[in-house]
């Protein structure tokens, strides 16, 4: 069952894709699969630098996790290079996708359920404190133990596909076989100091070496969306996003 519900999940996801024919931002999604209950992801969980809500708090009986990335072409993510403000398309895209994958969420959380099972989807965006700037739950997290990538520099998952794009997780009590996980450090700075390209993009100076400054990045992406009052709010900006790592790794 666990191969088959896996084939399930895998096969929706990507037939969402065509249905909502998001060709012109993206064209495949990346899914990976990690045991929740595993002394390495509640040890993760545990250590996490914010605080993390463990997954029986979301869903209890979760035995599994699941992580999906929809990655943004070329074309998207050259529109925003450049500059100090997030280009139309970046924000169109971001809006599109994100809301593609909480359908994609809540379509896998209902097959899921008809096979007898349990599952929880969290929102790509907004479930967050204004005030710490964090959220209870962290899909970049989900993303690594899920064997997607690992968190780079500019605190965005980075991918094979990049870290331009949006990524959604959802929880079940499922138990699904865990995906490979490679120790590969895909972030050119964390691993060998050879690319500064995300630090040189930042409008406000948010990423550096020593730290990440949460507050003036969120500053600048609010100023992004009320440069665009006639576009559903999108608080992003993604200038770090575009850069090496933003179709693969750096």
């Amino acid at each position: 069952m666990t191969d088959d519900l896996k084939d399930v999940v895998s096969e929706l996801a990507q037939r969402m894709l065509v249905e909502w024919d998001v060709n012109s931002i993206c064209t495949d999604v990346l899914i990976g699969f990690c045991d929740l209950m595993s002394d390495e992801a509640l040890r993760a969980i545990d250590e996490h630098p914010r605080p993390h809500k463990k997954p029986h708090e979301l869903l209890p009986g979760t035995r599994s996790g699941m992580a999906f990335f929809l990655p943004f072409n070329k074309e998207i993510v050259e529109s925003n290079r450049g500059g100090r403000w997030a280009s139309r398309e970046w924000v169109e895209a971001y809006i599109s996708v994100n809301r593609l994958a909480q359908r994609i969420g809540a379509v896998v959380s209902l097959a899921i359920r008809a096979a007898g099972e349990q599952a929880r989807s969290v929102p790509p965006t907004g479930d967050f404190s204004e005030e710490t700037l964090s959220s209870n739950w962290s899909h970049k997290l989900i993303g690594e133990l899920c064997g997607l990538g690992h968190i780079g520099l500019h605190q965005m998952l980075i991918t094979p596909a990049g870290c331009a794009g949006r990524l959604i997780s959802l929880v079940t009590t499922a138990e699904l076989e865990p995906s490979s996980r490679s120790d590969a450090q895909l972030c050119a700075y964390l691993r060998d100091e050879s690319c500064v390209e995300c630090i040189e993009a930042c409008p406000v100076g948010a990423i550096r070496p020593d730290g990440f400054d949460a507050q003036a990045c969120y500053r600048h992406c609010i100023a992004n969306a009320l440069r665009l009052p006639e576009m559903p709010l999108a608080e992003v900006c993604g200038k770090c996003a575009a850069t090496r790592c933003a179709l693969g790794p750096g």
